[in-house]
């Protein structure tokens, strides 16, 4: 625990035991105590969204010769060719991790006919 954890908790305490003294109902105490564990547990939540889980190092470019690499999400059927990749962990598309397919590219200067 940091040392302003501490000092806040240290003076949360302090008004918590000042209303115990001077409030003689308990409806009071029992709405503060209620509150103060919303507001730590709501502070604990958003503290996780802080951090985020991106690449571990440089993206690198993916280059496969012949081949398109694409990424398909199997729900909904959305795609997204890959030209740089910066974790080897698939994209989630509809709460979903998405497919890696390999599609075949035609070569260059050839016809298709």
């Amino acid at each position: 625990m940091s040392s302003r954890t501490k000092v806040l908790l240290g003076l949360l305490a302090v008004g918590v035991a000042a209303l115990l003294v001077l409030a003689r109902q308990g409806d009071v105490l029992v709405a503060l105590i209620i509150g103060v564990v919303v507001l730590l547990t709501g502070r604990a939540v958003f503290r996780g969204y802080n951090v985020t889980k991106g690449p571990i190092g440089p993206p690198e470019d993916v280059v496969e010769s012949g081949t398109l690499l694409v990424f398909a999400c199997e729900v909904c059927g959305e795609q997204l060719v890959l030209l740089r990749k910066g974790t080897d962990v698939p994209p989630r598309h509809c709460a979903e991790a998405m497919v890696l397919r390999r599609i075949p590219t035609p070569e260059r200067g050839v016809s298709p006919n």
